[in-house]
């Protein structure tokens, strides 16, 4: 269970941002509403007119195709007029699709540039991309401290996924000093912006100790933040701490540490996958289902996916169901 997570999100944040027009912010409420046909009506003559924040805009209509047909040359070509007139979620964007070699050709250097001129007016996620690429020597010269100093930036400008990679510095002593206390206190500033893997973290950190006595209530509550936002592994990990004894504070909304290997095993997590055939298996929360609990193991055993460990597991239960049988 003690694993950190350290991954990218991979879509593009829209940030909006003042406009010499008072029809591009009306357009962004109209975007973030759905409504793109008008959002497209109001942006589209003043990105023509050259207004950087519309061009800006009208480029995230045609990328995304919204309102539109998706055209990721236009949507390019939109985004280096808005950015090279400075506009700083344009310079983003540039840089997300050079990244990944969206509509242009891939390259970590030119990323890098785009991101650049973006963190130097404040676009947080810039930082934090940048950060990520210092860290891994990805586009620009290896520097870990350069790598944690965009993290910090970017962590106190409330970007969660920043802050969540700032309390794996912390927590690595990558780049920086090692300080639980700290990796701690970024991975719930983290968890409690909404990111659902500083929530598993800090779960785990409040189960191993590391941070005093192991607080197996606290870490039921951190583990229920994550779970209840999709993530499969912290569903496993709710269901083990509530079987271990822990408590929530709404026990009404806790259910059985059956109901969070179901969900588990529903989201794909080999763990719960297995636990939950286990549920079935011995009637612990859920009615005896034997025929049940042989398809999903029989499942985790033909994957080449699922790790050994856990295989071993599902085979001595498949025996078993055999033997009972």
């Amino acid at each position: 269970m003690r694993r950190v997570f350290f991954t990218l999100l991979a879509c593009a944040m829209l940030t909006p941002v003042a406009a010499q027009d008072p029809d591009v912010p009306k357009a962004f409420d109209l975007l973030l509403a759905g409504e793109y046909d008008a959002a497209l009506e109001l942006v589209r003559p003043l990105a023509e007119a050259g207004d950087a924040e519309a061009q800006h805009l009208l480029g995230y209509l045609y990328e995304n195709g919204l309102g539109v047909e998706e055209d990721l040359q236009h949507a390019v070509d939109l985004y280096v007029a808005s950015g090279s007139a400075g506009q700083p979620d344009a310079q983003f964007a540039l840089g997300e699709l050079a990244r990944t070699g969206a509509g242009v050709r891939q390259s970590a250097e030119t990323a890098a540039g785009w991101y650049r001129l973006a963190a130097r007016q404040g676009h947080a996620r810039a930082k934090l991309r940048l950060g990520v690429m210092h860290l891994e020597g990805n586009g620009v010269e290896e520097d870990k401290a350069l790598g944690v100093k965009y993290f910090m930036e970017a962590a106190e400008d409330g970007e969660p996924e920043a802050q969540r990679n700032l309390a794996i510095a912390y927590l690595s002593g990558d780049g920086v000093a090692g300080n639980d206390r700290k990796a701690a206190e970024w991975f719930a500033k983290s968890a409690d912006g909404g990111d659902a893997l500083a929530a598993y973290n800090l779960s785990l950190m409040l189960q191993s100790g590391r941070l005093g006595p192991p607080d197996l209530n606290a870490a039921a509550a951190r583990m229920y933040q994550a779970a209840e936002k999709g993530f499969a592994p912290a569903m496993t990990g709710l269901g083990l701490l509530l079987h271990g004894g822990a408590k929530l504070d709404d026990e009404a909304g806790a259910g059985h540490p059956a109901d969070w290997f179901e969900r588990a095993a529903e989201a794909g997590d080999p763990q719960g996958r297995f636990l939950y055939a286990v549920a079935l298996t011995q009637g612990d929360g859920r009615e005896e289902d034997p025929e049940s609990a042989k398809l999903l193991v029989d499942d985790l055993i033909a994957d080449p996916a699922v790790d050994p460990a856990i295989k071993r597991d599902a085979e001595k239960l498949r025996k078993e169901l055999a033997r009972n049988n």
